[in-house]
């Protein structure tokens, strides 16, 4: 079997992909939800727009419990300090997502305007600021955390809800929020007829353009002023500015991991009016190279901290057993590929164009 430094390596790779799985699925039901009030004219485009997330947004979810799940066993003392040191915006994105399932099943219960557009704007609430705090949290691990570990081996934590708002970590909130957008805007395409379907395609070109020019600011910010980590040749944790693009100098063919977002991107808005499966082909790409591009990053920090550097959590020593390591691997060898074949056949089975017809003739079986 493998020794307990390959594990560490493979559950490195596996929760990036987990990470990768949620966005991909969870990401366009949540794009579709932040632009819900600006994409949608009429009632029946909302509905449209509604109905085009409704049959898979709650099985998405699974991916999410999926991640935490494997962050609690692969790798606890992250899971802890993770959840202390974001626990305010945690539940905050916690609160705001009451808002997705009530506002789907409650906004058609009342026929006033009044009553729809308040509804409206609890689903936009309820898919921008989890997005947003998400992204918010991601900045934070290239800053730093202030945390260190105690006498006890625990995790001391002196983080506050204000201190992780910085010019860094609310761009990469930002930068979350645009790529959703494409993302869900891509995904409606392929699901949509009429003006709705051409107007989405503007949404695809600024949104894409938005997460490109973001995406790029990110960058110039870890190269000439963020202060990153990284391990030396001796085994020490060294940090100075434009530290996290250590590890494209040591491998350079990682260099590819942001030129390709960044084409994924420019190919979305360039196939935005031309071909919707190749522009939702590519928002996918998109998130999966920004996902890679991160992880590579940070590689071997899980957790950087900004009070004692020395006391970062890195997947190595931040890690469960070789043990438990290797029971939890027998497990997502059998429930990943069972997620991923009934997830394939949910979308298969329940595929299809939906316009203001099929609202009409359903509508009392439809959000």
């Amino acid at each position: 079997m493998f020794e307990l430094e390959t594990l560490q390596i493979i559950w490195w790779a596996l929760i990036c992909i987990i990470f990768a799985c949620f966005l991909l699925t969870n990401g366009f039901d949540t794009g579709i939800g932040i632009m819900l009030p600006f994409a949608a004219k009429t009632e029946t485009e909302k509905r449209i727009l509604i109905n085009v997330l409704a049959p898979h947004w709650d099985g998405n979810q699974v991916w999410l419990v999926l991640a935490v799940g494997a962050l609690f066993a692969a790798w606890p003392i992250v899971y802890a300090t993770t959840f202390s040191l974001f626990y305010f915006p945690m539940m905050l994105a916690l609160f705001c997502l009451f808002f997705r399932p009530v506002g789907f099943d409650y906004r058609n219960k009342i026929d006033d305007p009044r009553w729809k557009n308040f509804w409206d704007w609890g689903i936009f609430s309820g898919s921008t600021f989890p997005t947003f705090f998400l992204g918010l949290i991601v900045g934070n691990l290239f800053i730093g955390l202030p945390f260190s570990i105690g006498e006890l081996e625990r995790p001391v934590v002196t983080a506050t809800f204000i201190s992780l708002f910085n010019p860094f970590s609310v761009l990469s909130g930002l930068f979350c929020c645009s790529l959703l957008v494409l993302h869900g805007a891509a995904y409606s395409k392929l699901r949509t007829e009429g003006e709705l379907n051409k107007r989405l395609s503007q949404f695809i070109r600024m949104s894409s353009a938005g997460s490109l020019i973001l995406f790029i600011i990110l960058g110039l910010m870890l190269w000439l002023s963020v202060t990153g980590l990284f391990i030396d040749s001796t085994s020490t944790i060294q940090y100075q500015v434009g530290g996290w693009l250590t590890n494209y100098q040591v491998f350079s063919a990682s260099y590819l991991l942001p030129l390709l977002t960044g084409a994924a991107l420019i190919s979305a808005c360039l196939f935005s009016f031309k071909s919707a499966i190749l522009s939702f082909f590519a928002s996918s790409l998109s998130i999966i190279f920004a996902v890679l591009t991160g992880a590579t990053s940070l590689y071997p920090f899980v957790l950087p901290s900004s009070s004692v550097p020395s006391d970062s959590l890195t997947i190595f020593n931040g890690s469960s057993s070789a043990y438990t390591l290797k029971v939890v691997s027998v497990a997502v060898l059998f429930f990943v590929p069972l997620i991923f074949l009934y997830t394939a056949w949910c979308y298969r089975k329940l595929w299809g164009r939906l316009n203001s017809t099929f609202i009409k003739e359903n509508n009392h079986s439809l959000y």
